[in-house]
């Protein structure tokens, strides 16, 4: 066989055989849209004296998320609460554990805005910030919105659900 023959059984080879395998090499990019459904069993909630109904809080928020994939996970948020009658900016910080052990870790930022039946809706963003398990190298972020069925009371759990939408990398294995 000459060497140009050899070349382009070698080139026939890798392509056929080692390319179509690459992807499996490769990250996984995830698209993923989900529904979480909680209650906050503590809020701690203090008066900011600069303008009347301004308070600061920081809420404790527990629930069920439901992945599109039917994939469930127990949802744990602390939320830093920035309000002046009932609207304004919030901050979060999420861990959620699925029944393999595998987490991911987001932090949130977003707007709550209150209606004058004590609820309020609410939207912003997210980013993952950690992982583990198969969710270890994580990258990305997404979107959600929901509400508040409830007034916030300090001392009284009240439910909310929300939406999400989230893209995610995964690093090859």
């Amino acid at each position: 066989m000459s060497i140009s023959a050899s070349l382009r059984a070698g080139a026939f080879v890798l392509v056929v055989l080692v390319v179509p395998s690459l992807p499996a090499w490769a990250d996984r990019t995830v698209q993923e849209k989900g529904r979480v459904v909680y209650h906050i069993p503590k809020v701690e909630v203090m008066e900011a004296p600069d303008v009347p109904g301004h308070i600061l809080g920081i809420a404790d928020q527990r629930g069920l998320v439901t992945v599109d994939t039917g994939e469930v996970g127990l949802w744990v948020t602390r939320v830093l609460l920035d309000l002046i009658k009932g609207t304004g900016p919030h901050h979060s910080y999420n861990v959620t554990t699925f029944q393999d052990k595998s987490t991911t870790i987001t932090e949130g930022r977003g707007i709550t805005t209150a209606h004058p039946d004590g609820t309020s809706t609410f939207e912003g963003t997210f980013t993952y910030i950690g992982g583990t398990g198969r969710f270890t190298g994580i990258q990305g972020g997404g979107t959600y919105a929901g509400e508040r069925m409830a007034p916030l009371v300090p001392g009284v759990s009240v439910d909310l659900w929300q939406n999400y939408s989230a893209t995610y990398t995964l690093p090859s294995r």
